[in-house]
């Protein structure tokens, strides 16, 4: 015999006992109602060498990824070639 089967001449009802469940669901999730926290901005301060590909390459892990900064920066960087020491950038 199995587990799962019964014995013929047993009378005791052995089902699970689900009275107490209400219907509904339960999340940790946030409710739609709540928009999530922006993050905080980050800047970085240009130190003599930098150039936005070695700070792409830092901060995002590929130097491709340097438009981001410039786009980001477009007000204060003109020239995406010639960023100058004490810049400070906004970082996206």
């Amino acid at each position: 015999m199995g587990i799962f089967d019964k014995k013929k001449n047993d009378t005791t009802d052995s089902s699970p006992d689900f009275s107490n469940v209400r219907s509904g669901g339960s999340s940790t999730a946030p409710s739609g109602d709540q928009a999530p926290a922006p993050a905080a901005p980050r800047t970085y301060v240009v130190v003599s060498g930098d150039s936005l590909s070695k700070i792409a390459k830092r901060e995002y892990g590929s130097a491709d990824k340097w438009h981001q900064i410039y786009e980001a920066n477009r007000d204060i960087i003109k020239n995406p070639d010639l960023i100058f020491p004490g810049q400070t950038l906004h970082l996206p």
